[in-house]
């Protein structure tokens, strides 16, 4: 008789405890040795709380996105702001008052400067109107454009494609010109900045730039680009979360594999490795026998025999161990080469599946085979 022999193979370790002996029964899933664990319970620990932190990242990124998407004015914020800038610009205000002419110089050029960007801004409106890509068709169109008070169809206007490309020739050199007199505006006024005698003016109207950049901020809200940047965090920190989760459960398999269990019910056969010993990732620690899945081989099948035994056949058993008793079971297969021979013919093995009995059987047992023919 014979029977499938497993041999339990252990992760890389230190062996720590083993709990069987030669010749003792098992059941699956009965524990058979431990590993030293200690490395492994760290890596748990540390796998565990990078898997918390990337929640609390996740978490907060997600937080984030949200308060950037539900943004609303502060009124409380804006109001302070406002109150910033009101007195900034009153700072300035004494400043100036301080040194007449050089603060009337300074106001002056600031004035300037403002209506220099003022005029920027109208003029890349105006360059943004006039090349919409809506108007397009305009170029195409020669009939009279509307004056004010008529009413198509009764125009007058010049024809529509010189509109349009009048319009579009004035917005191109109007920013050129804008800009050039926002750098003129703005060398001017560095100029008689410069020409204060005292800091204060000049340190009251850098105040006034950042109150009005503050107050910006108060009322602009977040853009699509600093959205755009919110979901990608959200997206990275939701990826960092999945790879701290699987690296956990590694963590966790690495450490239930330090759990040595029986895969089936059997018999300890042999103990291979001792405590103490370094076992790794193909070293028996134990062989163990399934008497659940025996089997019986006869290898005398006589060539001239071979076509009347097929797989399934009825088989009877009878041990030398136990004359007075008999094991069922089938043919399983017959193997596809010969063994030997027998006189002149040629001789081939039976395996037989056996099925359950209650006799004690062992590896190595011989007795007499009789197949059932159909």
């Amino acid at each position: 008789a014979a029977s499938d022999v497993y041999k339990r193979q252990a992760i890389n370790g230190r062996l720590r405890e083993l709990f069987v002996v030669e010749g003792d029964s098992v059941q699956a899933g009965d524990l058979i040795a431990t590993l030293d664990d200690e490395p492994l319970q760290e890596a748990l620990t540390d796998a565990a709380l990078a898997y918390r932190q990337a929640e609390n990242n996740l978490a907060q990124a997600e937080l984030a996105l949200e308060n950037l998407q539900n943004w609303e004015p502060d009124g409380a914020l804006v109001a302070q702001a406002e109150a910033n800038l009101a007195a900034a610009e009153a700072s300035l205000e004494n400043a100036q008052s301080q040194d007449a002419v050089s603060g009337y110089n300074v106001t002056s050029a600031r004035v300037q400067l403002e209506q220099a960007q003022q005029a920027l801004v109208d003029a890349q409106e105006a360059y943004d109107t006039a090349f919409d890509p809506g108007r397009d068709w305009e170029q195409f169109i020669d009939d009279p454009s509307c004056r004010t008070g008529e009413q198509f169809p009764n125009c007058t206007g010049p024809p529509y494609s010189d509109v349009i490309e009048n319009e579009r020739e004035w917005a191109e050199r109007a920013i050129p010109q804008a800009e050039d007199q926002l750098r003129i505006a703005q060398a001017n006024y560095n100029l008689a900045a410069a020409g204060v005698n005292s800091n204060s003016a000049v340190s009251a109207e850098a105040s006034i730039a950042g109150a009005r950049q503050a107050l910006e901020q108060a009322l602009s809200g977040p853009s699509e680009e600093d959205i755009a940047a919110a979901r990608l965090q959200v997206e990275a920190a939701d990826l960092a979360l999945a790879q701290a989760q699987i690296n956990q459960e590694k963590a966790e398999k690495a450490l239930e594999d330090t759990r040595l269990v029986a895969p089936t019910g059997g018999t300890v056969l042999a103990v291979d490795s001792a405590p103490g010993s370094l076992v790794g990732s193909g070293t028996p620690v134990i062989t163990l026998l399934d008497l659940a899945n025996l089997h019986f081989e006869t290898n005398n099948l006589s060539e001239r025999d071979l076509a009347q035994i097929t797989p399934g056949q009825e088989v009877a058993l009878t041990l030398k161990a136990y004359p007075n008793e008999t094991v069922n079971g089938r043919v399983l297969r017959i193997a596809p080469v010969a063994e030997g021979t027998i006189g002149d013919a040629a001789t081939f093995t039976v395996i037989i599946d056996l099925e359950e009995t209650a006799l004690a059987l062992l590896p190595g047992m011989t007795g007499r085979v009789e197949i059932v023919s159909e």
